[in-house]
């Protein structure tokens, strides 16, 4: 704290986090790289896995059918199945094996339904609809196959619901009340198979609950092309199980656990750590890299404990992949910063902001303003604006490329590079900012996040001038800069951010944020008010606009009514299976 500044409010402190020893300063050669610009990337693609199930939904202009559900007329896609048609009309027809993003099976015979002049019941996932056809969910014969295949699935199935992860969200459980609910004729003992065998990186296999309905099998061979499971034996001791030598570990080895619609396939991440429903569920955005999948975060009193996905059709399909799951662990709880920090003492919000305000418009000084690809839009336009009031040079910082494949995986590990560009302008490369700083050629320095890399001697530089971070959580630069303001998570924040397609993706809060966390571009506002300057507007505000400049409904909804982003309870949103 310099002389100037009036004493600091104490807080108590708090615990210290150890964290890793940072990389070697770049060489002095590279001091003499000629200012580039950055430049915006091009947009790629659409990464999502075209499905091979289509929905019933008719298209503009396209070739459409017409048939009778349960007494209903009814008009959709030419090529689509019964099983979706009736979708159409709010008739969810259980089935364990059909999956909307994979092949058809048609082996659980559990979708059953009686078309008129057909002398047999047909699976309706497999059943093409045909003009006039006539189709019935609910008849005498279409009830008792359904009682009767889930007697026959039960047959050997353990009844440990208290105990098994998927206990709250099974299919099977979900079937039986509807369509069962019977005691069981059963009186010799079930047949036993193999329980609690590791098959993976990731997954636990218990092959007692396994239904064999062949949706993981299906998913290895479909999605990531890995094939690494199958079924062995024959009869009812037949197991779905891995080959020896070749255990479950592709890229996207976790969605089989959410395509499994029992407790057979669990996530090791997730075992055992609490009830799924006492979750809630928020839809947001995945901000592992530049894809941007859409997902659900499933969490309890202020912190996620998975990612899910969330079906996007124009960008992750039915998926996601396991690298984005493990994403959530960037809002752990322990990590968090919750108080605002100057000099290494803990203040009132209040006084940190004034005293970056003061420092940062002192006479003279020059400063840097740093931009982020892992920050979103609201933020990154904000710091454009007090940057314009600073006269600050301007940089754009991200995560280091990483591993890609040719589904969802995008080499650029930032959810929002484009974005970031875009707000800053005629911005320069991390690695100039790294070489000025080791220079000291600025008094202060200014980032919207805490996601920069840090050398020794630059880290030195940043703890001997004024350096301002906004941080959800403890980072080297954080534990560096001289002011610490406190903000908002990605899963704390109502915001947007723009993928590898250039499509905007949109964030949500899945909780209030506690203490005195605010959203970037709110904390951004303040400073410059603190400053005397303009009004910059408020994060809602920036978010707004965005909504009116795309004509986003879903933002338009968002930031009119804040209960609209009120999550909901799993055990209220019926099974993910």
């Amino acid at each position: 704290m310099t002389s100037s500044d009036p004493p600091a409010p104490s807080r108590p402190r708090s615990a210290t986090i150890i964290m890793q020893p940072e990389p070697p300063p770049p060489p002095a050669a590279a001091r003499a790289a000629t200012a580039t610009t950055v430049k915006l990337p091009d947009n790629k693609p659409a990464p999502a896995p075209a499905a091979p199930n289509l929905p019933a939904t008719p298209e503009p202009g396209g070739a459409t059918v017409k048939l009778v559900i349960d007494g209903e007329s009814l008009e959709v896609r030419k090529g689509t199945n019964v099983l979706e048609a009736a979708k159409l009309l709010g008739k969810d027809i259980c089935h364990f094996c059909y999956h909307p993003g994979l092949s058809i099976a048609a082996s659980c015979r559990q979708c059953l339904v009686e078309i008129e002049k057909n002398p047999k019941l047909q699976p309706s996932c497999q059943q093409i609809v045909a003009e006039g056809m006539v189709v019935h969910t609910e008849s005498p014969a279409v009830l008792e196959s359904r009682r009767a295949l889930l007697e026959f699935t039960l047959k050997n199935h353990p009844i440990d619901c208290p105990i098994c992860d998927k206990a709250g969200e099974c299919t099977l459980q979900r079937h039986y009340m509807n369509h069962d609910h019977q005691l069981t004729r059963v009186d010799v003992p079930k047949i036993r198979k193999p329980k609690h065998k590791d098959i993976g990186r990731e997954i636990v296999l218990d092959a007692e609950r396994c239904i064999l309905c062949s949706r993981c099998i299906r998913f290895c061979e479909e999605i990531p092309g890995t094939g690494e499971l199958g079924m062995t034996f024959r009869g009812d001791h037949e197991i779905l199980d891995v080959a020896p030598g070749h255990p479950l570990d592709n890229a996207y080895s976790m969605n089989v656990v959410d395509i499994c619609p029992v407790g057979a396939l669990t996530a090791k991440d997730f075992r055992f750590a609490i009830r799924a429903w006492e979750l809630r569920s928020t839809p947001s955005t995945c901000t592992g890299c530049a894809t941007g999948c859409a997902i659900e975060i499933h969490h309890k009193h202020e912190e996620a404990f998975r990612l899910v996905p969330r079906h996007d059709p124009d960008v992750n399909g039915h998926w996601m992949c396991d690298e984005g799951r493990h994403t959530y662990k960037t809002t752990d709880p322990a990590k968090r910063v919750r108080y605002a920090r100057v000099d290494g003492e803990e203040v009132s919000l209040g006084h940190a902001i004034a005293t970056a305000a003061r420092r940062l418009r002192a006479r003279g000084k020059k400063v840097a303003a740093v931009f982020s690809g892992t920050a979103t839009y609201e933020a990154n336009a904000a710091l454009a604006d007090l940057a314009g009031l600073l006269g600050a040079e301007r940089f754009v910082v991200g995560r280091a490329a990483g591993k890609t494949d040719a589904l969802l995986r995008d080499a650029d590990k930032n959810p929002n590079i484009r974005g970031a560009i875009t707000a800053a302008g005629n911005a320069r490369h991390e690695g100039e900012l790294a070489l000025e700083l080791a220079g000291r050629a600025y008094d202060a320095v200014l980032f919207v996040d805490g996601t920069f890399e840090l050398s020794e001697v630059v880290r030195k530089t940043v703890e001997s001038i004024t350096s301002v971070v906004l941080a959800d959580r403890v980072t080297p630069l954080v534990e560096a800069c001289t002011i610490v303001l406190p903000t908002t998570s990605w899963a704390e924040t109502l915001g947007t951010m723009i993928n590898r397609q250039g499509r905007l993706r949109v964030l949500q809060p899945a909780w209030r944020a506690e203490a005195d966390r605010r959203e970037p571009a709110d904390l951004i506002r303040e400073v410059a008010l603190a400053m005397g300057e303009r009004d910059l507007g408020s994060s809602r505000d920036r978010t707004r606009a965005i909504a009116e400049l795309h004509d986003h409904a879903e933002l338009r909804r968002l930031t009119a009514d804040p209960v609209a982003a009120r999550p909901t309870l799993l055990r209220f949103s019926h099974s993910r299976g």
